[in-house]
């Protein structure tokens, strides 16, 4: 036997519009076995991407690194080279100075001695023996014979030895005689001479007394060092340069721009705009410090320099710098290799996903067709069964995903003959809950209003009741001790019999609300005959089920919500959760009615004592002051002393004004009304301190209410003017008694002894009662007494 189900579900086979960003490319659909091997082959080339990416860095991080130590170990080298260099031709200067100190020399001999020298040592451009004052010959002061070569590499003869020139005052000479060992000069320019930069080598020499007799020097063209530095080969398009402690350029390879040399200054040159870097890399090379620095170059070029300094004192600092992209450029054949393998590796696994995913989606597809009857009304039981069950049989994860499809599709379909009547019985939930919580704010919009104790428990119970139409609802509150709760507002058949029997249970002992009230905690009664606990009274016979909800304030349960129904299971659980809204609101309001009337009767009773000591006072006054008053006729004011008669005084002791009408001839001197009096009472405290009479000369004149209201607005502030004033009368007494008290008390504690205490008590209390007998004394203990 089979069976149809007909449900309105949607047959549309159009996939939604949204989706993910693979599901749809410019505005066509894309399948997933065209999708699963494109976002593979994605992620592998993402991951090559990034793969040759960290191989670059890597490679890139390895020429940097074997850079730094092949340049470092070049420019030490190179350093040493030029090292090496000044060495050989200080020896020169060592080697003469030597041979002026054990040798005796003449003037031949000391010809011979620096003219074979420079014979001997081509690099050397010139050179001199120069004799402090009068220790080559005693008659002779100046001696400084001294050869250098020509342009045309002949020898020539110059006497250093003359006023004019006076070498003593110059650093060749001063330096090595003050320091005692051999120096190299700074560059200098040999004008006159030689017409060239050089560096000279001197050595000090000395007598057998051990002070100076003289220097012997080797001068060296500067250019040759230039030239070591020009000829430094650093890579193909990278240069050498060697900087002075000042950060003069001495000398630069070809490629490294156009400067003029020992002139220009290196640190001038950074502040272009095209170098960045290279101001700290040469203030480092002019502190004597050696590294290796990333730069570019006064012409922009990004250089890798690594810099050491030349040492010997001189101050002189080499740089190699090595042009970066000349570096990176042997990297490049590495990465598009390792490009060209990753395509290859994408290719290859793409077409073997695509062969392998098809084996997936195939099976995909099968369970989509068959997903489709879900929607398309075409599920049919067939002996409880699915007709058309879904058939993979892959052995894996798709075989079960097509048992479990058609084991849900099985339970679906049973499930569509009972989802209407779960559809509409949510819904009258649903409906029921809400107008629930609609009631319940309405209810609670009502009582929120009410500050009268009664008024709220009893209307409260009143709303309750109708607007949910429970057969009872009785509002119970916890008596002060605790030990009952007392019945104080309900609304059913027999609410009031229970309120006039005062209907209340023991706390903790009798029913639900009993043990609500001990408890704290909602308790629900489904089945009254059923439930230990449940109270039955016989004033409602028919109550079948019962639920108690705490009135709860501060954590202390204040009453108790008690509501009765004719049916069994009225009550759930989810109904403890809705009245907790409404016994929350109610317990709130109960809290502020009781502390409204404690305010009211604190307020009652602080009006009643001080009524009652504003009576007394105002009495005071009337017995100290007798009987005062004050009429005023328009022309002046004068003493009142007219008499009202029992019956008006009685009139005006009710708080009103009073017409009072007396038949008369005319007026009379010393009368203050005439046959048409007002008199208005002057209230304070609703007790009467005096009245205020106003008369009218016409006697056909009536009262009008507004008059009235003017009389007895301005008597109002009369009387309140009056009993301020009395309050500041007793206010300034009572300070002026406060005074005197502390004065006289001031007075005694100065006092010392015993005998001035009593002697300062006495004037002090005469002074201040004036006339009366003062009288100290105290108890000894023979019984005797002492008075003053």
């Amino acid at each position: 036997m089979s069976t149809p189900l007909n449900h309105s579900f949607s047959t549309s086979n159009t996939p939604p519009a949204g989706g993910t960003p693979f599901g749809r490319i410019f505005g066509r659909r894309l399948s997933l076995g065209t999708r699963l091997p494109l976002m593979v082959i994605l992620l592998l080339l993402l991951a090559f991407l990034v793969s040759t990416f960290l191989s670059s860095q890597a490679a890139r991080t390895a020429l940097i690194n074997t850079l730094k130590g092949e340049l470092t170990t070049q420019s030490a080298s190179e350093a040493e080279l030029i090292r090496s260099y000044l060495i050989w031709t200080r020896g020169v200067a060592i080697d003469l100075a030597a041979a002026a100190e054990v040798t005796q020399y003449n003037q031949e001999t000391i010809f011979n001695t620096i003219h074979n020298t420079l014979v001997r040592n081509e690099q050397i451009f010139g050179s001199t023996i120069a004799y402090e004052p009068y220790q080559f010959q005693p008659d002779i002061y100046y001696w400084s014979p001294y050869y250098s070569r020509t342009t045309s590499a002949e020898l020539r003869f110059t006497q250093l030895g003359n006023p004019e020139y006076d070498y003593f005052r110059w650093d060749w000479y001063t330096l090595p005689k003050t320091r005692g060992v051999p120096v190299l000069s700074p560059p200098y320019y040999d004008e006159g001479g030689g017409e060239i930069w050089m560096v000279t080598w001197s050595a000090p020499f000395f007598d057998n007394t051990g002070k100076v007799k003289g220097v012997a020097t080797a001068d060296i063209a500067f250019s040759q060092v230039q030239e070591i530095v020009s000829q430094i080969s650093v890579g193909q398009n990278g240069y050498a340069f060697l900087l002075d402690p000042q950060g003069i350029i001495l000398g630069i390879g070809d490629k490294g721009g156009s400067y003029q040399v020992m002139v220009d200054s290196m640190m001038v040159a950074s502040r272009s705009p095209q170098a960045e870097g290279w101001s700290d890399l040469t203030s480092s090379m002019m502190s004597g410090n050696s590294g290796f620095a990333n730069a570019t170059d006064v012409q922009g070029r990004p250089m890798f320099v690594a810099y050491t300094p030349v040492g010997l004192d001189t101050g002189w600092s080499l740089g190699l710098a090595f042009p970066q992209t000349e570096l990176f450029q042997k990297a490049l054949p590495l990465q598009n290799t390792l490009i060209v393998y990753a395509s290859l590796v994408v290719a290859v696994f793409g077409v073997i996903l695509f062969v392998f995913t098809r084996s997936i989606t195939e099976p995909l597809r099968n369970l989509t067709s068959h997903a489709r009857h879900f929607s398309a009304r075409q599920l049919r039981l067939v002996d409880g069964q699915l007709a058309e069950p879904i058939q993979i049989h892959t052995q894996d994860e798709l075989g079960d995903l097509a048992e479990a499809v058609n084991h849900m599709a099985t339970d679906l379909a049973r499930t569509f003959g009972t989802l209407e009547e779960k559809v509409a019985e949510r819904t009258r939930d649903l409906e029921r809950r809400t107008f629930e919580l609609e009631t319940i704010a309405e209810v609670v919009r009502d009582i929120t209003t009410v500050r009268d104790l009664d008024t709220l428990l009893n209307l409260a119970a009143r709303l309750i009741q109708e607007r949910f139409g429970y057969y009872h609802v009785g509002i119970f509150l916890v008596d002060e001790r605790g030990e009952y709760a007392i019945l104080r507002a309900a609304s059913s058949v027999a609410a009031k019999t229970m309120l006039e029997q005062r209907h209340k249970l023991k706390v903790g002992e009798t029913g639900i609300v009993g043990f609500v009230a001990r408890s704290g905690q909602a308790r629900i009664a489904i089945d009254v005959g059923a439930d230990a606990v449940h109270f039955h009274n016989p004033l409602l016979p028919e109550t079948h089920s019962e639920i108690g909800l705490p009135l709860r304030s501060r954590n202390f349960t204040i009453g108790i919500l008690d509501i009765q129904a004719t049916e069994s299971y009225a009550f759930n659980q989810d109904d403890i959760e809705t009245l907790r809204l409404l016994t929350d609101q109610l317990a709130a309001a109960i809290e502020n009615a009781q502390l409204v009337q404690r305010v009211e009767e604190a307020l009652n009773e602080l009006n009643i004592l001080y009524q009652s000591q504003s009576q007394q006072a105002w009495q005071k006054v009337a017995q100290e002051r007798g009987r005062m008053g004050l009429e005023y006729d328009g022309l002046q004011v004068k003493p009142f002393t007219h008499q009202f008669p029992a019956e008006v005084t009685d009139q005006l002791e009710s708080g009103k004004a009073v017409v009072w009408e007396e038949e008369s001839n005319g007026h009379r001197s010393g009368e203050v009304h005439s046959p048409s009096t007002l008199l208005v009472p002057l209230m304070a405290f609703k007790q009467v301190i005096g009245v205020i009479g106003l008369e009218q000369e016409n006697p056909e004149h009536k009262w009008t209410p507004e008059e009235i209201a003017v009389a007895e607005a301005a008597a109002s502030r009369a009387a309140l003017t009056l009993e301020n004033a009395r309050l500041l009368e007793e206010s300034q007494k009572r300070a002026l008694k406060e005074r005197t008290i502390s004065d006289a008390t001031t007075r005694i504690s100065r006092a010392l002894d015993m005998e001035n205490i009593l002697h300062t008590t006495a004037e002090e209390l005469e002074r201040v009662l004036q006339g009366s007998e003062v009288i100290l004394q105290f108890r000894t203990d023979g019984d005797k007494t002492r008075s003053q």
